[in-house]
């Protein structure tokens, strides 16, 4: 059985338009659920459906093509969520700052929390539609926009929003604690919303501006330097940890600059100023912070100035200082230390701080002629007599002459050294006062890396001298003991190069016979071992032990020659009369009144004479003091006549100075050689380079004296353009 299917067909033109009526009605419904969703999630109440249904639709909405009106509703319900959210902050803008800043956040946080959460229902449109249509906000950034308009139509508001962050953070400053999580989430508000970068950051800085120039021009004069620069670190610090809290770390920068030119460069003068009485205390914490502030503001120049002038300054009020001029080379170490510590633990050993240094201690040793050179060859003189005890007191024996060169270093008139470091080593090494001739050597060495051989020859030569003549002297006593009748006197010899040594002055005097003997003796024995040279006497370097029998018991008198020669005269006599003394010793009469005065007027006194007066007199008598007392076996007495005198020193400056002519003289030879003609100014400059000391030192008027006399010699002639060789 065959049936038949029949199928009827609707008119064509009617199933569009019902198709059409159908859809359009569903998306209105999705729609106005959608809008009803928003919302609800804005009311924080339960959605009409689920997160799922809601993507759905969303999803439906995009792939229909209308992700622009799904857009547009999302814009209105966000300006429409904004006005009412501003409106209500509107509301409370007299309240304080703390009280209204709590409604902003709380307002921030609803609404950024809603709109995180309509982001999630929206996503599709964010993926679809705006990915694909350059230009058009996000969900959530659609949300801020409102947000940030609303807050742009009412802006009372947001000045207030501003006041009052302003507000809370000058509060902080002031030191008072404040509710942070408000002032960050305000800032978070304002950068998410653009408002913080846009104005807000630059309000913030221009008041922070203010707050620290009214601060630093109200402290700057109450407070000292050193609580001041605490101060300045400390607000540093601060705002560093404001900006990391919330304010933001790319506002750092704009604060530190802040900080720098209102607290720093706008009272620099004033705290360079202050900054010399940190380094009379050494306040190397203090003045550490000093340095890094004028590293960040690029005032290290000035820094370096006040460091150089006060080394010059305070260095030269311990170099003038002529009432302690013996304490004037520990004082200058002590010093040099000081600032050498600074150096090191405050300015991190700057390259330019260092040439300061050196440039302050140059200036200030040099601020008095030749007198820091000639006292730092005498304290040399202590150290080296003292040896390894002056290294326990101040560290190691070559620590402390490093440091003693160290100033020597810093000296122009280095001759002047040479000739007092010369004669007092020469004392030093005669009467047997060094601690070491290990010590000797390495002081010397030392002198000689910081200025040649040249300068330390004639140095060598005398410790050369005395190994020498150890062993002249063993041989000598050798030759003594195999030669029959010779003398028991227990003599040393020291054998001396005239050249190495310095020149003392020489007195005639009759010898008692038993020394006489002894000199033959070995002036015998030395002549036969080194034939064609000449021995000449020193009587002023020579010293004796002399054994004296006094009331109390015998004692051993360390004397010089000449003090042993007079004390001999009373081996005979009792008492002699200062003529009786000068007629046996054949002495001239100023050096036997000195020699006297040691013997019967200083401390031990072995003799008494008559008159007792504090003077010696051509008529006075001088006895035997049988009734001499001392606690001590070995006396010594006083070498007065080898002690440095005002006269003595001034002797060694006066050939210093014959020498410098005569360096003058040279120089201006060879230089007026090499040029042939020079005009006087030029003149000097080139003495100025090639001395080793500074013209200056020599004045002017000795220059042109030496001048004239090479005029004179017949070396220069004048000519217009200034002086001429003459081959």
């Amino acid at each position: 059985m065959v049936r038949k299917l029949v199928v009827k067909l609707r008119n064509a033109s009617e199933r569009p338009a019902e198709a059409a009526e159908v859809k359009q009605s569903q998306r209105q419904r999705q729609r106005d659920t959608l809008r009803e969703a928003v919302r609800a999630i804005q009311a924080s109440r339960d959605t009409p459906a689920t997160l799922e249904e809601l993507f759905s639709a969303v999803e439906s909405e995009v792939q229909d093509n209308e992700g622009g009106a799904l857009h547009a509703l999302l814009g209105e319900e966000c300006q429409r969520k904004a006005a009412e959210e501003v409106a209500a902050l509107a509301e409370g803008v007299a309240l304080n700052s703390t009280t209204f800043l709590q409604h902003v956040v709380r307002l921030w946080e609803s609404y950024s929390s809603q709109l995180s959460l309509i982001r999630q229902v929206f996503l599709y449109l964010d993926r679809a539609y705006v990915v694909s249509n350059p230009g058009t906000l996000s969900v959530f950034q659609l949300g801020l926009r409102q947000l940030r308009c609303q807050l742009e139509a009412l802006p009372h508001v947001h000045h207030r929003i501003v006041e009052g962050l302003l507000q809370l953070v000058e509060t902080e400053r002031g030191g008072e604690a404040v509710n942070r999580y408000l002032l960050k989430h305000a800032v978070d508000m304002l950068s998410n919303l653009r408002l913080y970068e846009d104005g807000v950051q630059d309000t913030l800085l221009q008041s922070a501006s203010q707050y620290y120039m009214r601060e630093s021009q109200a402290l700057i004069n109450e407070l000292e330097l050193a609580a001041y620069l605490l101060h300045c670190e400390r607000r540093l610090a601060e705002e560093f940890d404001r900006c990391e809290a919330y304010l933001g770390l790319h506002i750092r920068k704009p604060l530190k600059d802040i900080i720098d030119r209102c607290l720093c460069e706008a009272h620099l003068p004033t705290i360079l100023d202050g900054s010399r009485q940190l380094l009379a205390g050494c306040q190397e914490a203090d003045l550490a912070r000093l340095y890094t502030m004028c590293a960040r503001i690029g005032a290290l120049q000035g820094l370096r100035t006040v460091f150089r002038d006060y080394i010059r300054a305070a260095g030269s009020g311990i170099v003038l200082d002529e009432h302690k001029e013996q304490e004037m080379v520990p004082r200058m170490l002590q010093f040099r230390r000081d600032m050498l510590s600074v150096l090191q633990n405050s300015f991190s050993g700057h390259a330019d701080f260092t040439q300061a240094l050196k440039e302050g201690f140059e200036a200030c040793l040099n601020s008095r002629a030749d007198k820091p050179a000639e006292l730092i060859a005498r304290y040399l003189d202590s150290i080296l007599r003292r040896g390894s005890k002056a290294g326990a007191q101040e560290g190691s024996l070559e620590d402390v002459l490093d440091a003693a060169l160290a100033l020597f270093r810093y000296v122009q008139g280095k001759d002047v050294f040479e000739a007092f470091y010369k004669r007092i080593l020469s004392r030093r090494l005669l009467m047997g006062r060094s601690a070491s001739m290990d010590a000797e050597k390495l002081c010397i060495s030392k002198i000689k890396a910081e200025c040649g051989a040249q300068f330390t020859n004639q140095l060598e030569g005398m410790l050369k001298d005395i190994e020498i003549s150890q062993d002249i002297m063993a041989g000598f006593k050798q030759f003594a003991a195999a030669r029959p009748g010779s003398l028991a006197m227990d003599m040393n010899v020291l054998v001396l190069t005239s050249g190495f040594w310095p020149s003392y002055r020489t007195f005639d005097c009759l010898l008692p016979t038993e020394l006489l003997k002894a000199q033959q003796e070995f002036a015998e024995y030395y002549l036969s071992k080194h034939g064609g040279r000449k021995l000449a006497w020193q009587s002023t370097s020579s010293n004796c032990v002399v054994r004296a029998h006094f009331k109390s018991g015998v004692k051993e008198l360390q004397a010089s020659l000449l003090q042993a020669t007079i004390l001999l005269l009373f081996s005979e006599a009792d008492s002699l009369s200062y003529a009786d003394i000068q007629a046996a010793i054949k002495l001239e009469d100023s050096e036997l009144r000195r020699t006297l005065a040691s013997l019967c007027l200083a401390k031990e006194r072995v003799l008494l004479k008559e008159p007792a007066s504090s003077d010696i007199g051509a008529q006075d008598v001088f006895k035997y003091n049988a009734g001499y007392t001392s606690r001590m076996y070995r006396v010594k007495i006083n070498y007065l006549q080898m002690q440095d005198s005002d006269e003595d020193s001034k002797k060694t400056n006066e050939q210093v100075l014959q020498d410098r002519f005569h360096q003058i003289d040279a120089a201006i030879v060879r230089i007026m050689k090499m040029r042939k003609t020079l005009s006087h100014n030029l003149l000097l400059g080139e003495l100025a380079s090639q001395l080793r000391f500074p013209v200056g030192q020599a004045s002017f008027s000795d220059v042109k004296k030496r001048i004239e006399s090479l005029i004179d010699r017949e070396y220069l002639q004048r000519c217009d353009a200034g002086y001429e060789y003459l081959a």
